[in-house]
């Protein structure tokens, strides 16, 4: 058996921090929350556990702080756009039925710890998935420990395995406390020996495996060929060493309550889940968990309506009538325009061709005329094929998709389904018909008029929403003056097409190749191209003098040169040579 255990602190973190923001219509954040649960589900897909649980950092101070006042001390608070996500998301794992554990005066680091402990102790295997490299040290041969970054978005994780761990650091994994000991861990203010940089702290653990150790060979004089300098910084911060091994010491047996068992993957609790991913307008991952209003509980509670199936030519005609006489009507059209969904008030009429037959032309053609003022969703594509189709497209007076563009326009997808979820809190029905043969005797009729009705209802709800917040922004008169008018131009141009001034287009496309050329050749200059560089030294001196650094600088890694830093970061930074 294996379990995953997640350091849901630290993955909340470079979720946040790794991908643009992210916020609901209400102004709630939310990337942290989805960049945290793709991260989970990538992990869940690569290791396949059969056990998941995550853990949490607690407010307060821990067992550490009572040390060592200074623990930790210079970190900032965190933004409050994250912090306003962390109880979301904890409500977001209650509702997939995954374990969370946090406990008070402990870190999640030390339930980690803990959590392996146990898990080993019951023959399981464990997957530590964290960013922070605390958790190196639990690696052995029942526990991996996967290190995840994520940046502009893109997820990459490392897999620490013993044989991993040991060909990266030339020791065993129990050892990293050890080396932080020695050379401390600025990121939680943890001291270490000072003067001990990373360099001599790895030549030290690997030469004398423990602090323990280490200080036993400096008590007996057993020091080898220890510089005196360096002698003195370890004799001076034996004190510090001692307490930055036990602040850097992960806890394995904290007081809580756990079992492997608890852990193992259950389904997604569909009635708490559902809501929850309506509100935060996660849109795929309702579809990846397979949420649904029929499996859960619905979003917002829809007003009631009624729907009438216009079949005959006088409920056509009386149907016109009010059309006519209407401020304006939203509607939705099959693909095929051989059916309309109309909304007027609180009833939705249901039209077909193939119920009113000849009369569905006739209706057709005063519908989409300039008598019958329209709202609808994506007008443009809609007026291409009426005029496609012989109809006139006239009378347009709202696009739903449109409005959503000018009041979100990086949303990226104004899908209307997308706009039911973000700005109503509805789910639509899935099964939307989508031409004229959803409706045959084979099928659902029912089932098709229901959700063919729905789709033309959402239209009249986006409109009630998205008219007064443009009026609100002032950008109704932007909409109806430019962006209406224009879906016409647009559609025609599309239809008919238009000409090129080919000799135009070429001279704008060499201006353009030239100036990136020109741009190209600064960016190469500035790089250090110009110079004949035969050495990483003689760069560093270049690029150093300009800075007006020195060319020699002490160091937290222990390099005596900014040349040898830059050699050190060539095998990982090409762009250096």
């Amino acid at each position: 058996m294996k379990l995953m255990v997640i350091d849901g602190n630290s993955i909340v973190n470079r979720a946040y921090y790794g991908i643009r923001p992210l916020s609901t219509k209400d102004g709630l954040y939310t990337h942290g929350i989805y960049g945290f649960l793709n991260i989970l589900e990538k992990m869940r897909a690569e290791e396949m556990p059969d056990g998941l649980c995550v853990t949490f950092d607690r407010k307060g101070p821990t067992f550490r702080h009572m040390e060592f006042e200074g623990y930790k001390a210079q970190r900032k608070g965190m933004p409050e756009e994250l912090a306003m996500q962390i109880p979301v998301l904890k409500e977001v794992l209650d509702a997939l039925n995954i374990p969370r554990y946090e406990l008070e005066g402990f870190e999640a680091d030390d339930l980690i710890g803990t959590i392996c402990k146990r898990s080993e102790d019951a023959g399981w295997d464990a997957v530590v998935v964290t960013g922070d490299k605390d958790s190196l040290q639990l690696i052995d041969d029942h526990v991996t420990v996967s290190l995840v970054t994520t940046r502009m978005g893109q997820t990459t994780t490392k897999r620490m395995t013993r044989q991993a761990f040991e060909e990266e650091y030339g020791f065993s994994p129990i050892q990293m406390v050890d080396f932080k000991g020695l050379m401390g861990d600025p990121s939680d203010n943890i001291p270490g020996v000072a003067g001990v940089g990373e360099k001599t702290a790895l030549q030290l653990v690997r030469q004398y495996g423990t602090i323990s150790n280490l200080y036993d060979h400096l008590e007996s004089g057993d020091t080898g060929e220890m510089k005196p300098a360096l002698l003195k910084k370890l004799t001076e911060g034996k004190k510090q060493a001692y307490l930055s091994y036990r602040l850097a010491t992960i806890e394995r047996d904290a007081p809580m309550s756990f079992d492997p068992k608890d852990t193992l993957i259950q389904a997604v609790d569909q009635e708490k889940a559902y809501p929850m991913f309506l509100r935060l307008e996660f849109h795929k991952l309702i579809e990846k968990y397979g949420l649904n209003p029929a499996a859960g509980a619905a979003g917002k509670e829809e007003a009631p309506y009624q729907i009438q199936r216009v079949d005959t030519k006088e409920a056509a005609d009386a149907l016109l009538a009010q059309c006519m006489a209407a401020e304006q009507v939203a509607f939705y059209p099959l693909n095929d325009l051989e059916g309309l969904a109309i909304c007027l008030g609180d009833t939705v009429y249901v039209v077909l061709a193939t119920w009113i037959e000849a009369e569905y032309t006739a209706f057709s053609q005063l519908f989409f005329g300039p008598a019958v003022k329209k709202v609808t969703h994506e007008v443009k594509e809609l007026m291409g094929k009426l005029m496609a189709s012989g109809l006139p497209a006239q009378g347009f007076v709202f696009d739903t998709a449109l409005a959503a563009y000018l009041l979100a326009p990086t949303d990226g997808s104004y899908a209307l389904d997308r706009l039911s979820v973000s700005y109503l809190q509805m789910q639509l029905p899935q099964a939307l018909p989508r031409d004229i043969q959803a409706f045959s005797a084979l099928g659902d009729q029912a089932e098709a008029t229901d959700a063919f009705a729905a789709w033309a209802k959402c239209i009249q709800r986006l409109h009630s929403v998205f008219a007064p917040k443009l009026a609100e922004l002032k950008m109704d008169t932007l909409y109806e003056t430019v962006e209406m008018p224009l879906c016409r131009v647009l559609a025609d141009m599309e239809r008919t097409g238009f000409l090129v001034d080919q000799a135009q287009l070429r001279a704008f496309g060499n201006m353009l190749t030239e100036g990136i050329e020109t741009a190209q050749n600064h960016i190469y200059e500035l790089a250090g191209e110009q110079f004949n560089i035969n050495s990483t030294k003689q760069l560093g001196e270049i690029l150093f003098s300009r800075l007006g650094l020195p060319p020699v600088k002490k160091t937290k890694t222990g390099y005596s040169t900014n040349a040898d830093v830059l050699e050190k970061l060539q095998d990982k930074h090409p762009i250096v040579k």
